[in-house]
């Protein structure tokens, strides 16, 4: 599996989906387009680290080879792409400011940290393996026998084998020089497998430095999300104040109409009596 290999497979790179402008704010439909361009990013780094996973705990294993570490630096390479083009997109996202947004957003960079704290989790195991490689490496080129014919081996022979010795390294046999050279060809690959592992182990480096930075960042988001949340609740709790001021508001104008409901009912009442009694006066008169 080379990275074009996954590029094609997964669907592309995670920086595939457009971004807008630098300057500006995002509509709702190039945030909807955006979003889902996150949200699918996001599920391609589950998947990578699930597979990358899979691949550190082979090494150092029966299992483990030349092409599973070729695989291994490719996919983590590849990753941590995915991881820089998504950092980005969450800035695009960030200038979008419907209000009825924010929920999803958020939601977005939540799931953003956790995928990149289980990747930085296998970028450290991996590094931390190849640390170990690289020691052991070293410390076996060290140990690495002499061939024979070597100095140390006839140092103490005493001077009456002088002359032997110096025969023997004279007529050296075509066969132990290419024994030798051989060797040299050897911890020359050998060194240039660990100059290239050293390679590598400076990349991770590197690239676990580039996630804490996206780290901070997104820290720096989830702070700013607490403070409007924190707005949010401030803004409930005043509106809380106001509905109970308005309930009391629709109870007094509710108990002062029911109070001049109840003063018109009298004062028809009264209106009522007084133009009975007028009327029956004046029948009265009329009779007399």
């Amino acid at each position: 599996m080379d990275l074009k290999h996954m590029e094609n497979g997964m669907g592309g790179g995670g920086g595939g989906g457009g971004t807008v402008g630098n300057t500006g704010t995002l509509s709702e439909i190039d945030f909807q387009r955006l979003a889902q361009t996150i949200a699918t990013s996001i599920q391609k780094i589950v998947q990578n680290v699930s597979t990358m996973q899979r691949m550190v705990n082979q090494c150092n294993t029966p299992q483990d080879s030349p092409e599973l570490k070729k695989q291994l630096h490719q996919i983590m390479t590849y990753t941590n792409q995915v991881v820089s083009d998504t950092s980005n997109q969450l800035d695009e996202v960030e200038k979008c400011r419907e209000r009825h947004l924010k929920i999803q957003r958020d939601r977005l960079v939540d799931e953003f940290t956790t995928a990149i704290t289980a990747f930085q989790a296998v970028q450290r195991k991996t590094l931390d393996i190849k640390i170990s490689q690289v020691h052991q490496a070293k410390a076996n080129q060290y140990n690495i026998p002499k061939p024979p014919g070597s100095s140390n081996n006839t140092t103490n022979n005493g001077g009456n084998n002088s002359f032997f010795d110096d025969n023997i390294f004279g007529k050296k046999s075509q066969q132990q020089q290419q024994q030798q050279q051989q060797m040299q060809v050897q911890e020359e690959i050998d060194l240039q497998a660990l100059e290239e592992q050293e390679k590598v182990i400076r990349e991770l480096e590197n690239n676990i430095v580039g996630v804490n930075e996206i780290y901070k960042k997104l820290g720096a988001m989830v702070y700013e999300q607490g403070l409007t949340v924190d707005s949010i609740e401030s803004s409930v709790e005043q509106t809380s104040v106001f509905v109970s001021q308005a309930a009391d508001n629709l109870r007094k104008a509710s108990s002062y109409k029911n109070k001049i409901r109840k003063k018109k009912l009298i004062l028809f009442s009264i209106l009522t009596v007084v133009a009975v009694l007028i009327l029956i006066v004046m029948i009265m008169q009329l009779r007399n």
